[in-house]
């Protein structure tokens, strides 16, 4: 399973950014997954808390946004596809060798989690 590599590689991510802004943890990271980026959305969430474990991540909450195929068609233009067909226009099968989006990876949003208060 691919997603456990790609749930390291954006905890990775999402650590630097942490330090980058000074913040300690993160309650929640949004993911953006493309219909086209060989990614198993299921999968990467089921594989996030094990990877997460022992860094800022760890209990941090991982939404996936699923980011449908569009291509273009050269005679109906953006088309939304259904990876089951390939890369055809849904309306008149034309090739639509252009994806203008749906093979996206992209760590979108990381939700801060609230400073600990010290016991006085």
């Amino acid at each position: 399973m691919h997603e456990a590599s790609i749930a390291l590689s954006l905890i990775d991510v999402a650590s630097e950014v942490l330090r980058e802004n000074g913040a300690a943890r993160a309650s929640a990271l949004t993911v953006r997954v493309g219909a086209w980026s060989s990614v198993v959305p299921e999968a990467l969430t089921a594989a996030f808390p094990a990877c997460a474990q022992g860094t800022p991540l760890e209990g941090a909450r991982l939404s996936v946004v699923l980011v449908p195929g569009v291509g273009e068609c050269p005679t109906h233009g953006p088309v939304t596809l259904d990876v089951r067909r390939g890369l055809r226009c849904p309306a008149c099968g034309a090739p639509t060798p252009t994806l203008l989006q749906g093979d996206e990876l992209e760590l979108d949003e990381i939700e801060l989690a609230e400073p600990e208060l010290e016991d006085s």
